[in-house]
């Protein structure tokens, strides 16, 4: 006779045959997991639902936030006035430089104040050798003298500002704090569909990389080399000097650890090429001032 596939299989002699009750187990060991994720997509589906939802300057990508801008303003303010405690007896207040970071910051926000009305510009230079500069949620800035050998001009020093600065307007750390809390929410409903212990609950979460994000993504930040270059040029700055500056960074980097202004911004070989394929829109806002 032959064997049919429902026919049990032999094992030393013996049939083995599953009992109700452990099918039962076998099937909720299997099926737990499944659920776990399935719960967690309708729960981050529900708080998506329930964020903010609107679309950034230039790119007009849609994105969820769910900080509102006095709260943006507030966490920008208080890591801002930490920056100025520690920095005190380094700020500069006057001299050529000063003159050259206010005078850039000054257009730069004059175009992304458009973008976010509600935010307070502000822009302090601290004399460090350390090249880089950034720009805190609500729009306070902060330059390091060690920049600005590298931007040379003040169409260099636009690129960097718009870049910062659009990090701002685009709202770029509310979105990646709303992205990691849905991330956490997410991988505990699943690790705990999949755990069986504390122990292998964190470990799940560490997998699941919860906590473990850079500042920024990559994709944002080719969005605010988009829209950084934009407000440079409807600042009245050459946009082509922006291709000039990341060439100069670029240079800057190799063979040696990168300024770090590109460690804590991921670049990549295309950077360049990507801003050259923006270069027609940029150039279209651009409007020189005379």
């Amino acid at each position: 006779m032959r064997e049919s596939a429902d026919t049990p299989r032999m094992a030393n002699g013996h049939i083995r045959v599953m009992s109700g009750p452990a099918k039962a187990v076998v099937g909720f060991l299997v099926g737990r997991p499944l659920v776990a994720i399935a719960i967690a997509a309708v729960v981050v589906g529900i708080l998506l639902l329930s964020t903010h939802h609107q679309t950034t300057p230039v790119t007009h990508r849609s994105q969820h936030v769910g900080l509102t801008d006095a709260q943006q303003m507030q966490l920008g303010s208080q890591e801002y006035a930490k920056t100025l405690r520690t920095n005190r007896a380094r700020i500069v207040s006057s001299g050529p430089q000063h003159a050259e970071v206010q005078r850039v910051a000054s257009r730069i926000e004059s175009i992304a104040s458009r973008d976010k009305p509600n935010f307070v510009w502000r822009v302090t230079l601290i004399k460090k050798n350390e090249a880089n500069a950034y720009c805190l949620p609500g729009g306070k800035i902060v330059v390091y003298t060690g920049i600005l050998p590298l931007t040379e001009n003040d169409a260099g020093l636009a690129t960097v500002l718009g870049h910062e600065v659009a990090h701002a307007t685009a709202e770029h750390v509310a979105e990646r704090i709303e992205r990691n809390h849905l991330t956490e929410v997410a991988a505990a409903i699943i690790a705990g569909g999949v755990a069986f212990t504390p122990a292998q609950f964190v470990r799940i979460t560490a997998l699941l990389g919860v906590g473990s994000s850079l500042p920024f993504s990559r994709s944002q930040e080719s969005e605010a080399d988009h829209i950084g270059l934009i407000y440079m040029a409807r600042a009245g700055y050459d946009p082509h000097q922006a291709v000039a500056f990341w060439k100069r960074m670029r240079r800057a980097s190799q063979g040696q650890a990168p300024p770090e202004f590109l460690s804590d911004h991921p670049s990549d070989a295309h950077r360049v090429e990507r801003v050259q394929g923006w270069m027609p829109e940029a150039v279209r806002a651009y409007k020189p001032r005379t």
